[in-house]
């Protein structure tokens, strides 16, 4: 019985909108046969009404001895028509009796003409008002559904990330712990004190990394961020990133592939270039290690400078290009196992070179083929 009504409370959504998508079709099949009747109705009273008109003039005329009415349409009320009987045959006719037997009144043709092209233009409008309506509700109804399976989805990622989040606030914290106390338990010498201190370092830049990147998810949609775009000179830029870097990554290779000359000025964010950079180059490590061979490129393309940085790591397959830059997502078995991470890195680098007018793509050829990512930034004067 439980578990009946977890699995109902689980799938209520669904269905609450079955039941509302019945009652909806329930009241449009309501709604559509009314109007249907009621132009039916008006139609069969405009006819009746003509008829009884009908009966009406036929007496009428049929009473007056001293002169035939006149052949042609009736003075009185054009809708109708006097001609002789033989002419008009027995349908829908009344003879002039008792004094005017040879001739016949008739509706005009043209008047019930235009009642059935009435009812038939109203048919129409109603057909189409009805699908008109069906497909704004069932629209509307896919889009109310979308909107709460994505707003599900979200809650659900977003207790991941925070789950991430922790641990990795968590990790760094436990290696300084550990080192701080063996430090006040144990008498150290500098000479062994200096690994120690360098992988408390490390534990540092892992902490904070994390905190600029949860800093820039939060000022994603500052609009003030386009005031801190200025002229980077990339080349110089890039060499820094990366001798400040292997200061302390000495497992890792890097090959800057561009010489001195190659370098041109972009308009860009310093702080949020050094973001992007961390990004990437955080990945890399984290999935090619130990071992990670980083190609660093420069190159121009039109207006655009592209710097592009390659990496011998597993790789993804190509139709999983877009979703690398998803928040709060991994690529799950596309990845090594037990690999650190919070979901939002490569996000917050997307925005943030879009930001800068530019843009951050990734391409692999697959499984075990490595990534490549590609920046865009666009060209300035110094």
């Amino acid at each position: 019985m439980n578990k009946l009504i977890n699995t109902m409370k689980k799938h209520a959504h669904h269905l609450m909108f079955g039941i509302t998508i019945l009652a909806l079709a329930a009241l449009l099949a309501w709604w559509s046969v009314f109007i249907r009747d009621s132009i039916h109705i008006q139609r069969s009273t405009q006819v009746e009404n003509l008829e009884l008109k009908l009966d009406y003039y036929a007496l009428s005329l049929g009473m007056e001895e001293a002169v035939p009415p006149p052949a042609g349409v009736l003075d009185r009320d054009d809708r109708f028509e006097i001609g002789t009987c033989d002419e008009y045959g027995e349908d829908g006719v009344r003879r002039l009796f008792p004094h005017w037997p040879d001739l016949c009144i008739r509706v005009c043709p043209e008047v019930l003409r235009t009642i059935e092209k009435e009812s038939k233009s109203l048919n129409f409008m109603l057909i189409g008002e009805s699908g008109l309506l069906v497909l704004i509700l069932l629209i509307t109804l896919i889009f109310l559904y979308r909107f709460i399976q994505l707003e599900r989805r979200t809650t659900r990622e977003i207790q991941k990330f925070w789950e991430r989040s922790a641990h990795e606030i968590k990790t760094p914290i436990t290696g300084i712990k550990a080192f701080l106390q063996n430090l006040k338990s144990q008498t150290y010498t500098l000479e062994e004190l200096t690994p120690y201190v360098s992988m408390a370092l490390t534990q540092v830049e892992r902490q904070e990394q994390l905190a600029e990147n949860l800093l820039s998810g939060y000022k994603l949609d500052a609009k003030r961020r386009g005031e801190r775009l200025g002229a980077v000179e990339l080349g110089l830029f890039l060499r820094e990133y990366f001798k400040r870097s292997a200061l302390h990554l000495t497992d890792d290779v890097f090959h800057l592939d561009f010489k001195k000359e190659d370098s041109f000025h972009v308009r860009a964010d310093a702080y949020g270039l050094r973001v992007i950079l961390d990004n990437i180059v955080d990945n890399a490590m984290k999935y090619c290690s130990p071992g990670l061979v980083l190609k660093v490129e420069l190159r121009k393309e039109k207006n655009r400078a592209v710097v592009v940085l390659t990496d011998n790591g597993p790789g993804f397959s190509p139709e999983h290009r877009h979703n690398i830059f998803s928040a709060y997502k991994h690529l799950g078995s596309e990845l090594p196992e037990g690999k650190r991470g919070t979901g939002i890195g490569l996000y917050i680098s997307s925005q943030l070179a879009r930001s800068m007018g530019g843009d951050l793509k990734a391409e692999s050829e697959g499984k075990g083929q490595g990534a490549q990512f590609l920046l865009y930034l666009n060209l300035t004067k110094a």
